[in-house]
C-alpha cells in the first residue's frame, strides 16, 4: 500500500510543486504595441533631419525567463513606407519618391538568428527590406522586461545606396541628402493574450 501511495502521488505531488518552475521560461507570443516610434535620421548640405512612422505592426515568438529574453524564435515588424513623416510635405514626396512607394509600399524586417544574449542586450540579425531590396543586418539591441511584455530599443546605420536608392535631392540638386542614415527604434511587444 505504501509503495503504491509512492508510485502514484510521490510524482503528482513532484510535478505540482515544480510547474511555477517548468512554466516560467516558455515561448510566449507577443504583439506590437501600438505606443512604438521608429525614426529614420540623416544628414542634407542644409540640416540634419528625421521622418518618424508609428503605424508599425508586428508580431514576436519570445521566451522570456525572468527579466531575460533567452531566445527569439520569430520576430517581424512592417510598416507603410508613407508613414514616415517628417512634418514638412515636400520632403516627404521626395523621400517617398526616392523610396518608389507606389510600388513598394511597406518597410519589414524579419529576424533570422538571435547571436547573443544578455541580461539587457543582445544582438539580433534578420533581413531588411525597403524600396523592394532585402539586405541582411545584424545590430545590437536593449531590452527591458516591463509589466505590459517587452521593449527593445536600438539603431542600425544604413545608407540609401545599400538599398539602391539614390539618395533624394531637392532644388535642382543643390540640396543634397547624404548616403548615410540611422533608423532607430523604440518599440514595446505585448504578451498576446
Amino acid at each position: 500500500m505504501f509503495k503504491r501511495f509512492l508510485n502514484n502521488y510521490v510524482p503528482l505531488v513532484l510535478l505540482t510543486l515544480c510547474s511555477p518552475f517548468l512554466l516560467e521560461a516558455q515561448q510566449q507570443q507577443f504583439v506590437l504595441a501600438p505606443d512604438q516610434e521608429l525614426k529614420v535620421e540623416g544628414t542634407s548640405t542644409i540640416h540634419d533631419w528625421h521622418m518618424t512612422s508609428t503605424k508599425a505592426t508586428g508580431t514576436a515568438d519570445l521566451m522570456v525567463n525572468g527579466k531575460m529574453v533567452e531566445s527569439i524564435n520569430s520576430l517581424e515588424v512592417s510598416f507603410p513606407a508613407k508613414s514616415l513623416e517628417s512634418g514638412k510635405g515636400g520632403m516627404d514626396k521626395n523621400a517617398y519618391k526616392a523610396l518608389d512607394t507606389k510600388k513598394h509600399e511597406r518597410i519589414t524586417f524579419q529576424f533570422s538568428a538571435l547571436k547573443q544574449s544578455g541580461t539587457d542586450t543582445l544582438i539580433a540579425t534578420g533581413t531588411l527590406t525597403i524600396s523592394g531590396v532585402s539586405k541582411d543586418v545584424s545590430m545590437n539591441v536593449a531590452y527591458t522586461i516591463e509589466e505590459d511584455g517587452v521593449r527593445f530599443t536600438g539603431r542600425l546605420p544604413v545608407k540609401f545606396t545599400d538599398f539602391k536608392i539614390d539618395p533624394p535631392k531637392a532644388l535642382f540638386g543643390t540640396i543634397k541628402t547624404g548616403d548615410e542614415l540611422d533608423l532607430t527604434f523604440n518599440a514595446l511587444f505585448m504578451q498576446n493574450q
